[in-house]
């Protein structure tokens, strides 16, 4: 950070990756003491990182230029809340709720607190979902007057059992489908809205014993006219299905790429073609874009399934590909190993342009 000019106080987002949840309040006691009352939103689960790697963090930042014509373009605003309330939980760790830079609100995490006692919410895994989700819903709409989940461009599901999965589409549909009901009755009538892209993964632990955690990122845009691109192929014993969201801003976006497994044996299959396939439909959905985007891609997040793929082997693959294919845009790639994704999905990957 250093290098590129930048302090820790210009860092909006971390995701924090953990090998034990038992580590976290030792890390949230040295990570406290690097922030001021502004901390960064935040990320954090547990999954499984190589043997001898306790945690690994990853960090979105912003460089206030105080020197830029267009002010209200870099203003960032910042919700830190550690009262107990009853609208929304206080945050238990040193992390903002949510930071909103232009029209943009980067949300931390959040898991089914009862705000007023900040304890887990009990009914199972389906109460959990809604609870939380119902918790990012006002989050978003304090940090930004009517701004809902149709607002947000990406969003990643956490959830610790496979048998999750449904679920947690399910309740998200739900709840977008809820939505677009209170909008066609003020004004959007027959009108689509283009929402943003889920990512649901398993891994193998949350704070506080949690079964669920949703994060999203936001754009105070208008949902309507953003722009929504989709595109699969077939890659030697692979499926590849890539889709990409513009704000209607033009100012950012999120593309998702999954690899899913078509062929019974994945030991058997050679991963250099679908990974050059896969960086390549990447490329394809960056140039789309940027016909009239001017976001670039930042992070290259690959959530992975750890008992399939060679974590090393990998990464040098992607590294390489994206290199090749992007140049000087090459954003930073973060590999996730995870438990499991659904269906017959192998790879994850999502990626925030701005």
């Amino acid at each position: 950070m250093t290098s590129e000019g930048l302090k820790l106080k210009d860092i909006i987002l971390v995701h924090l990756y953990m090998k034990s949840m038992k580590d976290f309040s030792v890390i949230n006691s040295v990570y406290v003491t690097q922030f001021d009352l502004c901390p960064p939103a935040r990320v954090c689960v547990e999954t499984l990182l190589p043997d001898g790697v306790l945690f690994c963090i990853d960090c979105l930042t912003h460089k206030y230029d105080i020197a830029t014509d267009d002010v209200l373009r870099d203003e960032k605003l910042v919700m830190h809340v550690q009262s107990i309330s009853h609208w929304a939980p206080a945050s238990i760790g040193p992390y903002s709720q949510s930071i909103k830079v232009g029209d943009v609100l980067y949300c931390a995490g959040q898991i089914a607190l009862v705000p007023c006692t900040m304890q887990l919410v009990s009914g199972g895994v389906c109460t959990e979902a809604i609870v939380s989700l119902r918790h990012v819903e006002r989050v978003l709409e304090a940090m930004s007057q009517k701004t809902a989940l149709h607002h947000v461009i990406t969003a990643t599901c956490y959830v610790t059992d496979s048998k999750h999965i449904p679920i947690a589409h399910s309740i998200w549909q739900k709840k977008l489908r809820e939505c677009k009901k209170v909008e066609d009755s003020e004004m959007y009538h027959d009108a689509t809205t283009v929402c943003g892209l889920l990512a649901v993964v398993v891994i193998s632990h949350l704070p506080r014993d949690a079964a669920i955690e949703w994060h999203v990122v936001a754009v105070v845009d208008d949902p309507l006219q953003r722009k929504h691109f989709t595109v699969k192929m077939l890659s030697e014993g692979f499926q590849i299905e890539c889709e990409s969201v513009e704000s209607s801003s033009a100012s950012c976006a999120s593309i998702s790429v999954r690899l899913s497994l078509i062929s019974p044996s994945p030991s058997q299959l050679d991963l250099d073609g679908p990974l050059h396939d896969l960086v390549a439909m990447f490329r394809q959905a960056v140039e789309k874009l940027s016909e009239d985007c001017t976001a670039s891609p930042l992070s290259f997040r690959a959530f992975f399934k750890e008992d399939v793929f060679d974590a090393e082997t990998l990464q040098t693959g992607l590294q390489e590909y994206l290199e090749k294919y992007l140049g000087k845009k090459t954003p930073a790639l973060i590999l996730v190993p995870v438990v499991d994704l659904p269906g017959k999905e192998v790879i994850h990957i999502t990626c925030w342009l701005s």
